[in-house]
């Protein structure tokens, strides 16, 4: 790494081509729909999701969901199953069957929870086709083909292309809702955390989502008391439920979704 000096005298590190080439792979990717699809609504819908999928999902945000007469989507890395990630227990493999079984998609995540942008084709190829197969493997095969969220968020123009043909819909972490000109390689969704939203916020945007009629797609990690930064409380998770109750907003998983809009059919896989 060559070291340039400002007027200073400090030490100033050059960008690595590779971090240019990265940072504009991020935008690209995340910016031009590599799927696009025209959305129409003849109403809002809801979806509920969890990254990484903490036991305190399946313990705390399920039987919330369950008492409104809803479901979720829980995108399982499966590599973590009964370990931990960012400090959270990640549920066992008999929780992952009892949620699907109780009707909740059960979506992917990759298999060891990796930075698709820094893995190679191959290797990324291979952690998602393994994800796949411990997902049926514990749920037998699912009513619909089920959805996917980038792990961290990171997506680019490869990760993109190579994993675009494996699943009807994939999920990203870039605010905003789905309405009009969507890309189905990169959902838009809404962070749930306690650090981000309350009450009156989640209500805006709940009102603007059936004013537009558009799809909006909520995500957190755990959910339990004095959660992480990127987790909400099971008061602020309660309050978004009856809130979306009280509006009478239908909820539905992100693959009941896909399939109802006609997207559940996969596209052609380039690869």
């Amino acid at each position: 790494m060559r070291i340039n000096r400002d007027e200073t005298g400090r030490g100033l590190r050059d960008t690595s081509i590779r971090e240019i080439l990265h940072g504009f792979s991020r935008k690209v990717g995340r910016h031009i729909p590599f799927r696009p699809h025209w959305l129409t609504l003849p109403e809002a819908v809801v979806a509920f999701t969890f990254d990484d999928f903490p036991v305190s999902a399946y313990e705390n945000a399920a039987p919330l969901l369950e008492q409104a007469g809803m479901r979720g989507t829980f995108y399982l890395a499966s590599g973590l199953m009964g370990g931990a990630e960012n400090g959270e227990p990640i549920v066992r493999e008999a929780m992952v069957a009892d949620l699907a079984a109780r009707g909740h998609e059960i979506g992917g995540h990759t298999h060891g929870h990796i930075n698709v942008q820094r893995t190679a084709r191959a290797d990324l190829l291979n952690d998602v086709a393994e994800n796949e197969r411990q997902i049926r493997r514990i749920v037998g095969e699912p009513a619909h083909p089920f959805s996917f969220a980038y792990p961290f968020g990171m997506i680019s123009t490869r990760s993109k292309l190579a994993l675009m043909g494996r699943y009807p819909g994939l999920r990203g972490i870039k605010i905003g809702l789905n309405r009009g000109l969507i890309d189905l390689a990169h959902l838009k969704a809404q962070e749930l955390y306690d650090t981000a939203q309350d009450r009156r916020s989640l209500g805006a945007l709940l009102d603007r989502a059936k004013e537009e009629r558009g799809w909006l797609i909520f995500y957190t990690h755990d959910v339990r008391e004095n959660p992480t930064s990127i987790g909400c409380s099971p008061a602020l998770f309660r309050a978004c439920v009856e809130e979306v109750a009280r509006r009478g907003m239908r909820v539905e998983t992100v693959a009941e979704t896909l399939a109802r809009i006609g997207t559940h059919s996969l596209p052609c896989r380039f690869f």
